[in-house]
């Protein structure tokens, strides 16, 4: 019976920190094919290289997904320790890089989405290593993450930074190395009375009083649904620049861009949590567990492509903290469709 979708594939594997201390002496050439190579010194423009290391990552995650699968771990180790020499050239080289046009080409952000992608199917291979091979798959992760987190300085980090209000600060909580880097921060209008009551879900009031008075799990699940959808409804209504016609006061109307994608994020994440606890100690019915995992999965399918756009409105704002809680929100939703598939009968990729 496949309805108890455990915690590790609905929410994610914990992984261990480990330092990034490990640097491989390889030369370009030794990471690129004879054609790359000739196409590397033969277009020395930034965003042509990029283009090339972009195929490069794509050709190396086709490679590594075949190493891992049959079992072949030093020559998954040693492309490993290729992917991190990699990250490390493409960084230096974007280091170098003079004219902002390029920086912030689409070139540069098809090799974020690339990396992002990447790093999603390492973590996913690392799951079958063994453990003595753990630490290599962590530091590439490391490294990959590093690298993404500098093309998306690049991208969104050209506009003029603007201090927040006094007292204030993103958010999200800390800014990591992106403050470092100088990243530009979106304006956050003054709080109101509403936002200083507003909980780290960033739900309302009544959505709690729904969320406990849905004891059941589907009910449950059904007001977190409702949740999210109106969380990417409101976005849309914004964006798009359109009236409120209702005609009760809009219950979102001091909600920022990243208070609602958190909420989204938060409500898919408390549909998997419930799921999890209903399986476990079994207090759900076979029944009510396969119709919620079907009701998540039916939602996730209609979420997730709404997510997309909403990253392009992000770099176009120039919001780096509402661009980093959309990845969040992506991966946690592409997480929550693959547990409800698995909890469903698939099996797992």
């Amino acid at each position: 019976m496949k309805f108890l979708v455990s915690l590790w594939i609905l929410t994610g594997i914990l992984l261990s920190p480990v330092q990034e201390n490990q640097q491989v002496d390889l030369q370009l050439q030794d990471l690129l094919t004879d054609k790359e190579f000739r196409d590397y010194r033969r277009k020395p423009r930034y965003r042509n290289r990029i283009d090339l290391f972009k195929k490069v990552f794509a050709r190396h995650s086709t490679l590594l997904t075949r190493h891992v699968k049959r079992n072949e771990l030093r020559e998954s180790a040693y492309l490993l320790l290729q992917i991190q020499a990699l990250c490390r050239y493409v960084e230096q080289e974007s280091n170098q890089v003079e004219e902002p046009k390029d920086l912030r080409s689409k070139q540069v952000k098809q090799l974020e989405i690339r990396l992002r992608r990447f790093i999603t199917t390492i973590k996913d291979l690392q799951a079958a290593a063994p453990f003595e091979y753990l630490d290599q798959f962590e530091v590439t992760v490391q490294t990959m993450a590093k690298l993404r987190k500098l093309l998306l300085t690049l991208l969104l980090g050209e506009g003029l930074p603007v201090r927040p209000p006094p007292g204030r600060s993103e958010p999200g909580g800390s800014m990591g190395n992106f403050g470092a880097l100088g990243f530009s921060t979106a304006w956050m209008p003054p709080e109101s009375p509403t936002s200083r009551m507003q909980t780290k879900d960033r739900f309302t009031d009544k959505e709690y009083t729904w969320i406990q008075l849905a004891q059941e799990l589907t009910k449950r699940v059904e007001v977190f649904l409702k949740i999210a959808e109106s969380r990417l409804g409101e976005i849309r209504r914004r964006i798009d620049k359109l009236e409120w016609v209702e005609e009760e006061e809009n219950p979102l109307e001091f909600h920022t861009y990243w208070d609602m994608v958190h909420a989204y994020r938060q409500a898919i994440d408390g549909i998997m949590i419930n799921i999890d606890e209903k399986a476990i100690y079994k207090t759900a019915s076979e029944k009510d567990l396969e119709k919620s995992l079907k009701e998540l999965n039916k939602g996730i399918g209609e979420f997730l492509p709404q997510l997309e756009p909403l990253k392009e409105f992000a770099i176009e704002i120039q919001d780096q903290a509402l661009y980093e809680e959309l990845l969040e929100a992506e991966e946690t939703s592409i997480t929550a469709q693959k547990g409800s598939l698995y909890g469903l009968g698939a099996p797992p990729e």
